[in-house]
This record gives structure tokens, sequence and C-alpha cells, in this order.
């Protein structure tokens, strides 16, 4: 007769295909959320299914942050940057919808949707509130999941609501478990959103994080939503900005305008007519005026930008950049170019993006080179050490007698525990 210890690596291999048979971006996605936790868990970070609670020193101003697993990495990485700024609570779970069931997360439970958390902190809201949410929502329920955020912000006294865009570039390969999502469904969320926020009169306001993230694939995880260390100290670098111009009386919204977006992967005659404008400018492009709108094109784009001094350096071409260069005047009625790939919204922030604020190349420094090959070591070294522990564990489960495994968990309503932190 065979031994248990003999026949566990042939029961270690069946599982390892069984899970091989899933699909490949799920699996990727899993993998990095249990390395990103196991990290956070090191280092001190707000445990899921709880609040964060800050109060920073002398600070009178209160806002509050809901969102899914993409702000999520704020939480897992125990590091909130800029918005200390503020007082703050921030509620931020795997796998979260706005106001439909959410789904089963990562973290082993089912968190409460957006509007419920909104309900739970009822009066703790404070004058602002920051929604990054919708990459789980279906397509179908986009429309009320953004009417019924903004009535329960009105009926609890907020200031104003501002929502971040989802990312939309060609670096996303993100879908709910469901399969409900895609980025076609995150395009029509923004042009949605645009939409709610010009007839609120600026209590619903889009903070453009999907342009000002364009280039930038080091924020982020596999699937291109997901935030890496660096993710994190740019979107909380990026979401203090926001707040700070919306407190000051600024609309942060994007206007409406006949003029689509001009960012990486975009071509044609328009982007001919940019390059040019930019080297009359006294700006260098790289290749010269070859139609195509590269990497190249947006770091020239940013140091025109920078040049005139007047615009929002992001690298894309918004309408006062295309007004500024000659390309596009007040009497044109027709959209410059069609970029299938590219959501019309215009950034929201005057903060420079990492990667355009760097080297012209894009690329990092040696020695940050250095630091994230040594933390792609430590990543991967964990990720295996947490794999093999969860296949020994699913092993010894399937031996137990069915009355001796554990029940799975119940729901909890998000919020149940409140994580209070000083300065």
């Amino acid at each position: 007769m065979t031994s248990p210890t003999a026949t566990l690596p042939s029961r270690t291999a069946s599982l390892c295909r069984r899970l091989g048979r899933t699909r490949a971006r799920r699996r990727r996605s899993l993998l990095a959320a249990v390395v990103t936790a196991s990290l956070a868990l090191g280092a001190g970070s707000a445990r899921a299914d709880e609040t964060f609670e800050f109060e920073a020193v002398g600070s009178d101003r209160r806002i509050s942050l809901i969102g899914d697993s993409t702000l999520a990495g704020v939480r897992w990485y125990a590091d909130y940057g800029e918005l200390r700024r503020f007082d703050f609570v921030l509620n931020a779970e795997s796998c979260r919808r706005t106001i439909e069931q959410s789904c089963f997360s990562r973290e082993g439970y089912r968190s409460a949707n957006v509007i419920s958390t909104m309900r739970s902190l009822d009066g703790s809201l404070g004058e602002l509130l920051v929604i990054m949410s919708g990459y789980n929502d279906p397509v179908g329920s986009i429309d009320d999941a953004i009417d019924t955020v903004v009535d329960e912000a009105r009926r609890q006294g907020v200031a104003h609501v501002v929502w971040l865009t989802l990312r939309t570039s060609a670096d996303v390969d993100y879908s709910d478990p469901q399969e409900q999502t895609s980025v076609d469904t995150f395009r029509e969320f923004n042009e949605r959103l645009v939409a709610a926020a010009e007839g609120t009169d600026g209590f619903l306001q889009v903070a453009d994080w999907a342009t000002y993230s364009t280039g930038s694939g080091s924020w982020f995880e596999y699937d291109g939503v997901h935030l890496t260390p660096s993710g994190v100290d740019a979107l909380t670098t990026f979401l203090a900005g926001t707040v700070e111009r919306v407190l000051a009386g600024e609309d942060v919204s994007p206007a409406s305008a006949p003029w689509t977006l001009l960012v990486p992967g975009a071509e044609g005659d328009v982007v001919v007519a940019v390059q040019e404008a930019v080297m009359a400018a006294g700006v260098e492009v790289p290749g010269g005026a070859d139609g195509v709108y590269g990497n190249d094109t947006m770091i020239a784009v940013a140091d025109y930008q920078r040049l005139v001094g007047d615009l929002q350096v992001t690298g894309a071409v918004d309408l006062a950049t295309a007004r500024s260069l000659g390309v596009y005047s007040d009497g044109e009625t027709e959209e410059a170019v069609e970029v299938d790939s590219v959501t019309p919204v215009v950034p929201s922030t005057t903060g420079v993006p990492a990667a355009l604020a760097a080297s012209p190349d894009l690329t990092l420094d040696a020695e940050h080179q250095d630091a994230t090959a040594e933390s792609s070591a430590v990543v991967v070294a964990i990720a295996v050490t947490v794999v093999l522990g969860l296949l020994v564990i699913a092993l010894v489960t399937r031996r137990r007698p069915p009355g001796e495994r554990p029940g799975r968990r119940p729901p909890r309503a998000a919020g149940s525990r409140v994580h209070r932190v000083g300065p």
C-alpha cells in the first residue's frame, strides 16, 4: 500500500494541474493580491473589513474615501502619503461593487457595497467624499450606481463627491470574477460619469486618474489597475492635490468640448499637426512628425506644456493644449480625431505623472531598477511560499471528514471595525 507521504507529490501535481486550467489572468491577479496582502500585513496595515480613521494634527478638513481593490492598495501597503494632510476615513475592499451585491473577495469574504458602506459611515463622511469604484460594476448598473451615490451623499450633507475615472489604456487586463466587465465597460462608465457630473453644478466632480496615469506602467500590477508601491505614492499624491483644489473652490471636472483627447495610441493627420506645432515651438520630437502618438511624442508634449507654463503637464493633448498649439480653434465643430482606446476626459490635476517628471526615455534610473529587481525577488519568494502553503492546506482540508471541515465565514458589513491611528 502506498503511504500518504508517498502520494503527496502526485496529489500536489494533480491539484496544480486543476489550478492550471483556470484563466491565466485570474491566477496572476490572485497571486499578486495574495503577495500584496502578505507584504502589507507585515507593514502594519489596516486589516480587511475595517474602516481606517486618521486624525491629522491641526487639520479642520475632514474627507472620506470609499473604493474597491484599486484603492485598497493604499491599505495593503499602509501608505497614506499626502492624504495625511486631512482628517479622513478610508474603507477600501476587494471585489466591491457600487450598488449591487459585491463579489466574493480575495480576502475571504463578501464586502458591503459602496452605498451600504456610505450608510454605515453616516455622519463621518466629512465635507468631501472620494469614490474609486466601478471596475466590478455590470454596465446595466452604471447610471443607477452614480445617481444613488450622489443622492446618498447629498442626504448626508456632503459638499462634494469626487469620482475617479477608470483606467482604459492598453495595459489594462482586468475583468470582475464573473467576467461582466472589461475595458469597454470602464470606458462607458467614464463617459456616463462625465455626463452625470455636468448636471450637478460642481457637486459631483470627475478626477481623471485614467489620463493622469497614462504611460506609468510601473504604478500597476499585471492587470493594469491594482497598485504597486510606487502607484500608491502616485495615487495618494494625485488624490491630495485634487481634494485641495476642490476644497479651494475649483471644479476639476472636464469641460465638454468637440475635441478628442490625444494620448499614446492615437494616429493620423491631427497627430502630425501636433508634432509639427511642438517642433515649431522649439521642442524636439524624436522621429519627427510621423503621425504616431508614441511615448516620445507624449514626452515632447509634456515639455511643451512646461515651456508654456499655464497648461496642465500631462503629456496628453487636451483642449487647452490643442488651442495653444494652434491645432484647434473654437470655430471647429467636428472631433479632430477618433481614438477608440482612449476616454475623452481632460486631466484634472496640476501634478505631473512620475513617468513624465523623470528622465526623457521614461525608464527608471539604475538605482531604482536595482531596488525594483530586489523587491521583485522578495515578492517571488513570498509568492512561492504562500502558494505552497495554500496547496498543503487544501490537501489537508480534503482529508478531513465532512463534519470536521470549517464552515465558510458569513458575510460581514464593511466598517464593522474601526482602526484609529494618530498622525
